[in-house]
């Protein structure tokens, strides 16, 4: 038996000067990189395709915001003085990625800040109107004049034409800056 086994070992292991080889592992390790170059080259090739040829797929949606009167989101007034700088401009923007073409409308309200904010519990001081293509972003200046002393509270409320109701509706989109107004 141990004598079968050495010959069988003679035939597999071949003994050079640079060391030990085995004779019969040099096809099997050709296929076995030739197969792993294979599936690099498919993945590879997977990979380009899913990059650079599917498309992004996003889901509709439509954006309401606010910025400061230079268009900067980073000096919005904390506190105001009556009279002194209780006016002041910002700038309001509707960004429409619904897919379609929408009538919007933007309604500024005011009230005390004290409460939870509520779309229909406050009447609105101005409003807005214009009609958004897809992709169309909308940014247009609002004044705004502060009366009250003590805590304040201005919200930017979005709504968009409903043609079934033939009339404007709450989207549940909003924005609100709080500030508090102090006497001179």
């Amino acid at each position: 038996m141990k004598r079968h086994q050495s010959k069988f070992m003679e035939k597999k292991i071949k003994r050079t000067s640079q060391g030990t080889k085995s004779v019969s592992g040099n096809g099997e390790e050709k296929t076995i990189i030739i197969t792993i170059l294979v599936a690099l080259v498919i993945i590879g090739a997977l990979l380009v395709y899913l990059v650079f040829f599917t498309p992004v797929e996003t889901e509709p949606f439509v954006a309401i915001y606010y910025l400061d009167s230079e268009k900067q989101t980073e000096n919005f007034p904390k506190t105001v003085v009556l009279g002194e700088n209780s006016t002041f401009s910002l700038w309001v923007g509707v960004e429409n990625q619904n897919d379609t073409t929408i009538d919007y409308q933007v309604w500024i309200k005011m009230d005390d800040g004290k409460g939870l904010l509520n779309h229909t519990s406050t009447e609105h001081i101005q409003s807005f109107e214009r009609t958004l293509a897809h992709g169309e972003t909308w940014e247009f200046p609002v004044t705004i004049n502060i009366e009250q002393l003590g805590p304040n509270r201005i919200s930017v409320e979005l709504r968009f034409f409903n043609g079934t109701a033939n009339d404007f509706q709450y989207s549940g989109k909003w924005v609100s800056l709080s500030l508090e107004a102090i006497q001179a």
